[in-house]
């Protein structure tokens, strides 16, 4: 009875418990030249996942909320 009781208040600690999340916020270029941004664990990652980034665009890390100005600018050239 013990055991099933430290169980399940340890099950509900857990739950309780909001997850960590290790993504970081990258800033990247798209096919239509509009700064956008993605979440992924690594710079890598998120030039994988970044959904029609553009051909020769990487990636920018978001550090602050100055850094998130660039956010729905445009870029020509692209």
């Amino acid at each position: 009875m013990k055991t099933t009781f430290l169980g399940m208040a340890a099950l509900a600690a857990i739950i309780a418990v909001p997850s960590l999340s290790l993504a970081a916020t990258f800033a990247y270029v798209n096919q239509a030249g509009e700064v956008m941004t993605t979440e992924a664990a690594t710079p890598s990652a998120a030039i994988m996942t970044a959904p029609n980034i553009g051909t020769h665009s990487g990636v920018m890390l978001i550090n602050s909320s100055t850094d998130s100005e660039v956010v729905g600018d445009r870029v020509n050239g692209v």
